[in-house]
């Protein structure tokens, strides 16, 4: 039996929950996960999970086992990351987790650079506007736009960006424009649904002394994708609220036009986050690094 190997399938079990979805995380077949971690148990002469048709829990022993396993697992990351970093060749597939619209319009045209860099990291970007359970999905990290709710994950600050409320330049001569943003309740106007609530999101604006503003509207048409929502504001649907960074192109080209520009909406925080008892391999770091840097070149998302 490979012993690393099956520390490492050991570890995934107890930290997805279920046979499965390590496999998954492993890329392996289940059978192979239970072999591994019946090897183990048979070799420690101890049980380390607890195991029912539902469900898997860790015993005890396992639990104890568990902590030194992640210590030894992160060790010998470092010492192939240190090696790997002095020879400048990251190697190795990096999962990543991104709101849909952030993963299509900043990080997959911009990927190409990254290759040029690290030609040996693998990405497999997932794009969802869903939550995605890092530990339990194996992902080695997620940016995540807005609040953050994974309290024990590892978080850093990579960009912010505001809502632009816009719409196109014929539609916007067709109806009267908007001076305030209650005006916009006569108006006709597209929804955003959000994929915390899944109900179309409040139109939200803050003025120069602090006002702030929440507006409910009743949409003529509610999309749950941002390049559909978009779409529907270059096609003269209605007004929108969107990400400053899904529209910045579509202003410079003036298919769409944006407007209640003195109200401006509240900063939107995006973060790279990670596991905390995961060490930081050199394939994860540099494609971290590498998105931060892209941010910062990013007019509507950088920091500063």
């Amino acid at each position: 039996m490979d012993r690393i190997t099956a520390m490492n399938a050991f570890v995934r079990v107890v930290e997805a929950g279920t046979f499965t979805k390590a496999a998954d995380t492993l890329d392996v077949p289940n059978a192979t996960v239970t072999r591994l971690i019946q090897g183990l148990e048979e070799d420690l002469k101890v049980r380390l999970l607890h195991r029912t048709t539902r469900s898997v829990t860790v015993t005890p022993e396992g639990a104890s086992y568990y902590e030194r396993v992640v210590r030894l697992l992160a060790d010998l990351a470092d010492i192939e990351s240190s090696t790997r970093m002095s020879q400048g060749k990251p190697v190795g597939k990096v999962r990543v987790e991104a709101p849909a619209a952030i993963g299509s319009m900043v990080i997959v045209p911009a990927l190409a650079d990254f290759y040029r860099q690290y030609p040996d990291v693998e990405v497999e970007l997932g794009v969802s506007n869903r939550r995605t359970d890092v530990v339990a999905e194996g992902v080695d990290c997620a940016i995540r736009a807005g609040e953050v709710v994974e309290q024990q994950m590892v978080t850093r600050r990579i960009g912010l960006f505001r809502f632009t409320t816009c719409t196109s330049p014929a539609f916007l001569k067709a109806c009267r424009t908007p001076a305030t943003p209650e005006e916009l309740r006569s108006c006709p106007t597209v929804g955003m649904v959000s994929a915390r609530t899944g109900r179309a999101m409040d139109f939200r604006f803050s003025n120069g002394d602090g006002t702030s503003v929440d507006i409910t509207l009743e949409h003529r048409l509610v999309v749950n994708d941002t390049n559909s929502y978009v779409a529907a504001g270059v096609a003269g649907l209605g007004f929108i609220q969107a990400p400053s960074y899904a529209v910045g192109d579509a202003l410079k080209a003036g298919t769409l036009v944006s407007l209640l520009e003195e109200w401006k909406t509240p900063d939107i925080a995006v973060n790279v986050l990670y596991a905390p008892n995961r060490y930081l391999s050199a394939k994860v770091r540099v494609f971290i690094d590498w998105t931060i840097a892209l941010f910062d070149r990013h007019e509507s998302l950088r920091l500063s």
